[in-house]
């Protein structure tokens, strides 16, 4: 069978939108309510991806154990490409969709380098996400100041009894991921940057619907908020 057309202003190629931040910036919140939202809900012009299909993975993410964080990062990385899978997929058979993931692929070097694996785990993990032809075309990267991001893991610290086990309280962790985020995307092209600082998660999603609007041509039926000017990411990160 051929590919089959979404027409929307003619015919398009999907367009493909990693939401990306640190833990606790509130990237899978705004995940999950802009994929519940009036404005795309029960339309097929979206789809959403989650960051994984297992919910409580195997061994616990920013273990300071090295081994331990290792192998979390290897099924981390098995997921993101079991989802790439899934995409690809999705891709052949439709045309001018927009494709919405949970979290960039880049996360798991960005999380394996946080975690100072081994040189040979880490290589091993990199020559794999090398290997992957990875469908990506745009990351959103939510921000916020580290002590804001703090404040919003604690105040999310009892929805997960797990998150417990990866360190997400611990603050030079935090900052650690903040500095790489800033390596691996500094010079990146295709990134948009969001500033949550002062944003309600809703008031994120009407900032991203205005960004979409503008790279698609989609129309939604309304947008609340006009686009806030993009920072830079040495604006932000120590």
């Amino acid at each position: 069978m051929g590919k089959k057309i979404y027409r929307n202003r003619g015919s398009k190629d999907n367009i493909i939108i990693s939401i990306a931040g640190a833990h606790g910036v509130g990237k899978t919140t705004v995940f999950n309510l802009f994929k519940k939202d009036n404005m795309v809900k029960d339309i097929n012009k979206f789809k959403f991806f989650p960051e994984r299909y297992i919910k409580n993975p195997p061994f616990p993410f920013g273990s300071s154990n090295k081994q331990i964080g290792f192998r979390s990062e290897l099924h981390f990385l098995q997921q993101l490409i079991k989802r790439n899978r899934n995409i690809v997929n999705f891709d052949n058979k439709y045309n001018g969709r927009i494709i919405i993931l949970d979290r960039t692929p880049l996360c798991v070097l960005i999380y394996s380098k946080s975690l100072n694996l081994k040189e040979k785990d880490y290589k091993l993990i990199l020559d794999t996400y090398n290997s992957i032809l990875w469908k990506e075309d745009y990351i959103f990267y939510l921000y916020a100041e580290p002590n804001t991001i703090m404040k919003r893991i604690i105040q999310r610290g009892s929805l997960e009894k797990i998150r417990k086990e990866w360190n997400e309280e611990d603050k030079e962790y935090l900052l650690t991921i903040l500095s790489y985020y800033k390596q691996f995307l500094t010079n990146k092209e295709g990134v948009f940057m969001i500033n949550t600082e002062n944003l309600t998660p809703e008031e994120v999603i009407n900032e991203m619907r205005e960004i979409i609007a503008q790279l698609s041509g989609y129309s939604f039926k309304k947008l609340e908020k006009p686009i806030s000017t993009q920072m830079n990411l040495l604006k932000y990160i120590k």
